[in-house]
């Protein structure tokens, strides 16, 4: 008795379509993304479909599961997201299956149990399409975020260039949202500092601030490049990304994140040359033990610090005796920060006056260097900030 219904239902698609079309439209607004003739064409064409093989008691055939892969593809495409794809199709089979159970019910019970008796190849029709269109969706979205991947990738690449403004970098910037003229501000990390999952999570986070963010691994390194966007709203992203990335194992006493921060600069050039200011901070970050060092703050030891290996043999000396006598080391920097007043150097370290200038006298004899020159401080400052300990403690002489 019902495969007459399920012709009438063929035959009433040109009025049915578009009232299931406007029903998914009303209960899902996404779908303002999609035409909506080009919406309600399609809604018709798997309707169609479903009712055919419900008449002829068979499965989806492998051309309907291309079109339903169509389908995925071009919706994927349009940026409608999967859960509305996919919950478009439910409410297109509900009011369906509620239209054959009315006409069922108008034709007496015997229609209503063969219609309940289909419930089974309707739901096996629902499964094999929904999941053509998932396989689909999810391909081109992968191939999307692909593509995506290497238009950072390069764009960060290009950062390196003799030439960074050169035409293809800056028709690069542009299709990723960046005005080219507009200033940029570059981070530099270290891809192995990054938990597992940071940054798809930082990205996340950095989508629903206004501005652009570009952010990426490569070569080691993780390199985020911002316009429109305030360092501390970047710093603020990333802290929550690796907190939400971290396991409860991992954060317990974890290391602060080195980070560099270069300079807000003008145009392509200038953004090339704020990754230049980042790599140099972030150098000196390692050397401080993590954290993030912002290169308008410590311009000169970043500069120098990529040339710390070079410089070892000119610092040298004040990293081994700091490793040795950190208290000498402490006096120094205490009378630098304390407007080069023994006195107001000795408050600091709660210690008396006199023996601020004897361990200044001990640094002068040990290094050579004497903190109370010009020349003499600027070595043992960069000294303590620039050069790793090359000599252990122990074989250092005593005061």
């Amino acid at each position: 008795m019902i495969d007459p219904l399920f012709r009438e239902m063929i035959g009433e698609l040109p009025s049915f379509a578009p009232e299931v079309t406007a029903v998914i439209r009303a209960e899902i607004p996404q779908y303002s993304v999609v035409p909506e003739q080009e919406h309600m064409r399609d809604v018709r064409a798997q309707l169609h479909w479903l009712l055919e093989g419900l008449d002829q008691g068979i499965m989806p055939s492998p051309g309907y599961l291309r079109e339903s892969s169509r389908l995925g593809a071009a919706r994927a495409a349009q940026g409608l997201p999967i859960e509305a794809l996919l919950g478009a199709y439910h409410i297109g089979y509900r009011e369906t299956w509620n239209a054959m159970m009315r006409h069922a019910v108008g034709r007496g019970q015997q229609a209503v149990t063969e219609l309940a008796a289909q419930v089974t190849l309707f739901w096996a029709w629902i499964r094999e399409l929904t999941n053509a269109v998932a396989v689909a969706y999810e391909g081109v979205v992968r191939s999307e975020l692909s593509a995506q991947e290497d238009r950072y990738r390069r764009l960060i690449e290009a950062m390196a260039s003799a030439d960074p403004a050169d035409e293809a970098t800056v028709t690069l910037a542009r299709s990723l949202g960046y005005d080219p003229a507009g200033e940029f501000q570059a981070f530099r990390g270290r891809s192995g500092d990054l938990p597992s999952g940071g940054l798809e999570s930082f990205r996340r986070y950095a989508a629903t601030v206004p501005g652009v963010v570009v952010a990426t691994i490569h070569g080691g390194a993780m390199s985020v490049l911002s316009q429109g966007v305030q360092d501390r709203v970047i710093l603020r992203s990333l802290s929550r990304a690796i907190r939400a990335a971290r396991t409860v194992k991992q954060g317990a006493g974890a290391t602060r994140l080195p980070l560099g921060i270069g300079l807000p600069r003008a145009g392509l050039p200038g953004a090339a040359d704020s990754f230049q200011d980042a790599d140099g901070a972030l150098s000196l970050a390692l050397r401080q033990g993590g954290g993030a060092v912002r290169y308008s703050v410590a311009w000169l030891q970043a500069s120098l610090a990529e040339q710390s290996r070079r410089l070892g043999d000119v610092l040298g000396a004040g990293a081994r005796t700091a490793a040795a006598h950190p208290h000498l080391a402490a006096a120094v920097t205490a009378y630098a920060d304390h407007g080069f007043v023994p006195t107001a150097a000795a408050r600091a370290l709660n210690v008396h006056p006199n023996t601020v200038v004897y361990r200044l006298d001990r640094w002068t004899t040990l290094t050579g260097w004497d903190p109370r020159t010009r020349d003499g401080l600027l070595r043992s400052l960069l000294a303590l900030d620039l050069c790793p300990v090359a000599v252990p403690a122990a074989q250092m002489p005593r005061p």
